[in-house]
């Protein structure tokens, strides 16, 4: 399956940029989309960058039992997460969030 990006040109011309982080282990299932914007403000630009992280999928009743489990308050001490292993070539995409959030 080939996944193709769209950029999005928003009202005031500037496109909306995304890259796609996919974990070292190479499952897709381990994926983080990031999308780069600007909110004008009064006048005022400010940078924004979201970061979509997708969620693995579980099995019907493990997600019964997960949601029952949340409406009584049940927390697992550790919290509910998965992983995404950050390979080297992936780096210069993490800088590139910082640098854009320092802009303005």
């Amino acid at each position: 399956m080939r996944l193709k990006l769209k950029t999005v040109k928003k009202e005031n011309n500037m496109e909306k940029e995304r890259e796609i982080v996919i974990c070292a282990c190479h499952s897709t299932e381990h994926q983080m989309v990031i999308s780069y914007s600007e909110d004008v403000i009064d006048g005022e630009k400010y940078p924004e960058v979201y970061l979509h992280i997708h969620l693995t999928k579980k099995p019907f009743w493990s997600r019964v039992v997960y949601g029952i489990k949340y409406i009584f308050g049940y927390q697992c001490r550790y919290g509910a997460f998965d992983e995404i292993i950050i390979d080297k070539k992936d780096v210069d995409k993490f800088k590139r969030v910082v640098e854009h959030l320092e802009s303005l």
